[in-house]
């Protein structure tokens, strides 16, 4: 595989067979962020949509769900498991004007935050979509150091993928100037939190 997009459309198919995510802490890091009805949320590497029903459920008919993932193999998955009339999803990359908008209420990396290249660069131009008290959420049901070794275990070009420590994302948020709000780094999930 050459690049990630590739890795991913290849996997797109067999995903929900393959990827265990545990709807419990999904959506127990969804209450974390204080969704609210009506909120305009931009899903980044929505994948095959896993947290789509859950925002689905928070912003409610008056609300706007972006899905936005740079394989468009992930997004015809997605597209085909939910048709909610509030949902928009987009092929692209996100850093690279996959997204017009600079008005959402919330932006979520949830289980993708270790793909992006610069990182420190991804959370810069995220922050340029959000709302003044918008929030950008980096999340994962599982903890830092399992992602890293799952990585790690992958041949592949994703083998080198890593999620920085919470230390590391906390000042590149600050760089952005969001201010952190919460921040979980245990054994069951990694969540960070931040406030333009």
């Amino acid at each position: 595989m050459s690049s990630n997009k590739d890795y991913f459309n290849s996997k797109a198919e067999l995903w929900d067979n393959i990827v265990d995510h545990d709807l419990k802490k999904v959506q127990r890091i969804i209450d974390l962020v204080e969704i609210k009805k009506g909120d305009k949320i931009l899903d980044v590497g929505t994948g095959t949509g896993v947290l789509i029903p859950v925002l689905q459920a928070c912003v409610g008919d008056q609300g706007q769900i972006t899905a936005i993932d740079i394989a468009e193999k992930m997004i015809e998955v997605a597209k085909r498991k939910f048709d909610y009339s509030n949902v928009e999803f987009v092929v692209g990359d996100v850093l690279e004007k996959g997204v017009s908008d600079s008005d959402f209420d919330c932006i979520i990396c949830y289980s993708m935050f270790p793909h992006f290249e610069d990182k420190k660069a991804a959370i810069s131009t995220l922050a340029k979509h959000l709302k003044k008290n918008g929030k950008l959420v980096i999340c994962h049901s599982q903890s830092r150091d399992a992602i890293n070794h799952l990585h790690q275990e992958i041949p592949g070009p994703v083998q080198e993928d890593r999620l920085p420590s919470m230390d590391i994302l906390k000042q590149m948020f600050e760089s952005a100037d969001i201010n952190v709000s919460l921040e979980i780094d245990d054994e069951e999930l990694f969540v960070i939190i931040g406030l333009l």
